[in-house]
């Protein structure tokens, strides 16, 4: 059903749209993308499925478990992939983020194996029905919580000194170091967030699909980075609009054409606006 299908590109869009917040934080200060996120994502989802598993079932200790378990990657990937390799060509730093990538996905495949683990199931009770549409509490709670880390996130970056430290930064890098702002640390919270907003998007994503394993990480960065420049990778409300777009488009190809190939419009649209609109829909033009 054609509204159904809406319903289910809501909720999935609510996670793209988020990974491609991911995304657009750090590509807003140095303009360069962090191949890692992907499994980033992966690590926070096999956090919440071990505080789910082993320590209690209680979904809000899950996200927390998720959210920091992604801080932490964050962190890590900009001391190691950027902050260690300043003054090198940009795209050693790229590629340290792609091995940073392989070594997150093997080190999930030798702790918890390649078989897929699943996840208990929350909130999967249906809400109400519209037009023999269903909406399940889960869906529902998916898009509040992806419009309330939004509104957060643009509280934080609009209305408190850190935020206005941090557009400084992404506007001038020199410029903002040499008025005496603290470059290295702005960078390195700007990296742990995108981080800990993808940890915390791998948990949702587990109980949304009910399951985690160690390959989640590639599709999810992919349709994450795709939904980023779609939108428009240099604006935060561009990746938004991206990702819930690519949820929308997704859902509908499963509609009209197979859900074989689903994913098809996601390396579609990439390819298209890498070619033709590089700066996405709502993106500015910038200099690298």
């Amino acid at each position: 059903m054609f509204l159904q299908q809406l319903i289910n590109g809501l909720a999935q869009g609510s996670l793209f749209a988020l990974i491609a917040i991911s995304f657009s934080l750090v590509w807003g200060l140095l303009k360069m993308v962090n191949f890692a996120l992907g499994e980033v994502y992966m690590l926070g989802a096999y956090a919440g499925w071990l505080v789910v598993m082993h320590v209690t079932p209680n979904l809000a200790v899950a996200l927390a478990a998720g959210f920091f378990a992604g801080w932490a990657a964050g962190w890590l990937i900009e001391k190691v992939a950027f902050k260690a390799m300043r003054g090198v060509p940009h795209i050693a730093s790229l590629v340290c983020t792609i091995g940073f990538s392989f070594f997150l996905k093997e080190m999930a495949t030798w702790m918890f194996g390649a078989e897929t683990k699943a996840m208990p199931s929350y909130y999967a009770k249906t809400a109400f029905t519209i037009a023999e549409a269903n909406v399940s509490w889960l869906q529902l709670l998916m898009v509040g919580i992806a419009v309330t880390m939004m509104i957060l996130l643009q509280v934080l970056f609009y209305r408190t000194r850190i935020g206005l430290a941090t557009r400084a930064v992404a506007l001038d890098f020199r410029t903002a170091s040499l008025m005496g702002m603290k470059v290295d640390k702005i960078t390195s919270l700007a990296f742990s967030l995108s981080g800990a907003l993808a940890g915390f998007v791998g948990v949702l994503a587990a109980i949304y699909y009910n399951a985690v394993n160690p390959s989640m990480g590639f599709v999810a960065g992919l349709k994450g980075f795709t939904a980023a420049v779609f939108g428009g990778i240099t604006s935060i409300p561009g990746a938004i609009l991206g990702g819930y777009l690519l949820g929308g488009l997704e859902n509908l190809s499963v509609q009209f054409v197979s859900s074989g190939y689903r994913d098809l419009v996601s390396y579609i649209i990439l390819i298209i606006f890498l070619l033709f609109r590089p700066n996405g829909i709502l993106g500015k033009k910038t200099k690298l």
